[in-house]
């Protein structure tokens, strides 16, 4: 097969080189110095005459190997050995060298054409993949905003149809253009998040002025209102979705039979009021009849006479008597319907308050959330000031709670985290209560309980902790958690009395782990 006509500059000698060991290669002849300086020559177009600025082939050798440096670093060592024997004029050493670098280079060129194929496979798969990210993982996002949907469908369309570098690069020129639009949307998408939000909010907070402390209403007004007031994260978004979904059921079965009861009790009061209105017509009409009678008596002589009226008198009080005894019957079974109506409506009232107090647990663990941490602490508080008894809180953190969910699973950890609250309500006192901060962090709250003891009780449950497994799949797991301590001092805030026993419990966890430090008493506010 006739070797390709290459256009080389004779007065290159890298050129002249690396078309020299070309020609070696192509055919098959061994790369001595000798078969080197022939096709050197028939290169260069004869001989080169002594003392020529005409390249010769230890210059080529010299500017072969500056070449293979420049493009070939992967030949580096091979490269090296051969500098140094073109130098030394050693045309053995050059010889093997040459060889090397000969073998190298065809395999790297076979490897390279082998891999045509493949490479082109790989770039339709590439293209494809982009398309249909594209279509199914931009395009798709895009609902609210028709126009960079559509826009996201063409440049798909583009991409698949992109089969030279000039329409590539087009296509990337618009997916740069179509990422620089998201942004810009995703940014005014995320302010008007931010201002719905804080419109949100307002207008929670200015029902719940208007509604009664007490009111069932309220609580769900609480949790919309932790919900909106932090990050937006649709797992919580989720999960108070759905604890209102079931608070709303359970209240609209309660409030039917409500408004059932309210029902009965005034058709009740109104039937009440109505026997009494007969009640007093008949007792009017009876004392006119009395009056007549009194009358007729004294207008008569007649014996006979008097006794027609004192026996139509006896049959009217009579007939008024049974009337009363009849009225009043009904007027006592009118009064237990009206009270057993009152009573059913003050049993579904509570209800709906206990239901209320749904949004006040943590779903997961049913220890209080921040929402009844802050109204059991209102209330602890206000005691605590009132009788000037000690109140104590501590701050818990499961240890290495990250690995455990790195190993077992997140499934696990959830188990984790309600295995350590049932075991703190078996040991805690019925007065204590604890609360879920968040993630694997909690908040145990010590009514009328000085420092040492809160200390020691705090102590105990870790003790009882690492008697009671937790089980994953049989197989005993040892939770343990960091504590810091802290006793409130007189008017002192929930914000300040947790921060000081979360610094206490950093403190545990830096010194050791598994361990309850007590935090130092809080500064002395300055005497006014």
């Amino acid at each position: 097969m006739a070797e390709p006509s290459i256009k080389i500059n004779v007065d290159n000698p890298t050129e002249v080189a690396r078309e020299t060991l070309r020609r070696l290669a192509m055919r098959r002849i061994a790369p001595t110095p000798d078969n080197y300086q022939t096709l050197f020559d028939e290169i260069v177009g004869g001989p080169s005459p002594t003392n020529s600025n005409t390249p010769t082939a230890a210059t080529a050798l010299s500017g072969l190997v500056m070449d293979l440096n420049l493009h070939h670093p992967e030949l580096g060592e091979t490269v090296e050995v051969l500098d140094q024997a073109v130098r030394k004029g050693d045309w053995g050493q050059s010889r093997k060298q040459l060889g090397q670098i000969s073998r190298k280079l065809k395999q790297l060129a076979e490897a390279n054409s082998g891999d045509t194929r493949p490479q082109s496979e790989d770039l339709v798969l590439l293209r494809d993949l982009l398309a249909k990210t594209l279509e199914f993982g931009v395009a798709t996002q895009l609902p609210h905003n028709p126009k960079l949907a559509e826009k996201a469908q063409q440049l798909a369309v583009s991409v698949r149809e992109a089969h030279s570098a000039d329409t590539l690069s087009k296509a990337a020129a618009s997916l740069k253009s179509l990422w620089l639009s998201i942004e810009i949307q995703s940014s005014d998408t995320h302010d008007q998040q931010e201002t719905l939000k804080r419109i949100l909010l307002l207008l929670v907070e200015n029902i719940g002025e208007l509604l009664d402390d007490d009111t069932w209403l309220r609580g769900q007004l609480n949790m919309v209102q932790d919900v909106i007031a932090g990050p937006l994260k649709i797992k919580s978004l989720q999960e108070a979705e759905q604890r209102l979904k079931e608070v709303i059921y359970k209240q609209g079965l309660v409030k039917h039979g409500l408004r059932e009861a309210t029902a009965t009790l005034k058709a009740t009061m109104t039937h009440f009021v109505s026997r009494m209105s007969d009640v007093v017509a008949a007792n009017d009409e009876y004392q006119e009849k009395i009056a007549s009678h009194i009358e007729q008596i004294s207008n008569t002589e007649d014996v006979l006479e008097l006794n027609r009226i004192l026996e139509t008198l006896l049959d009217e009080t009579r007939t008024a008597q049974a009337d009363t005894r009849r009225a009043h019957d009904k007027l006592v079974h009118e009064r237990d319907i009206a009270q057993q109506a009152e009573g059913r409506i003050k049993q579904l009232e509570t209800q709906l308050a206990e239901m209320s107090t749904l949004v006040r647990e943590d779903p997961l663990t049913h220890s209080l959330n921040r929402r009844g941490l802050d109204d059991e602490f209102a209330r602890e508080a206000s005691r605590a000031d009132r009788y000037k008894s000690a109140l104590c809180v501590a701050v818990l953190d499961i240890d290495n709670f990250k690995a455990l969910n790195d190993k077992r699973g997140h499934q696990r950890g959830d188990e984790a985290l309600i295995h350590l609250v049932n075991v703190a309500k078996e040991e805690l006192r019925l007065t204590d209560q604890i609360a879920r901060l968040g993630g694997e962090e909690f908040l145990i709250m010590l009514p009328s309980t000085p420092l040492d003891a809160a200390a020691t009780i705090i102590t105990r449950l870790q003790r009882n902790l690492t008697k009671k497994y937790f089980l994953d799949n049989n197989e005993k797991v040892l939770i343990t958690f960091s504590a810091g301590v802290a006793e409130r001092a007189l008017g002192e805030s929930q914000e300040s009395l947790i921060g000081r026993a979360d610094s206490a419990m950093y403190e545990a966890k830096q010194t050791g782990k598994n361990r309850v430090c007590l935090a130092p008493d809080a500064p002395q506010e300055p005497a006014k």
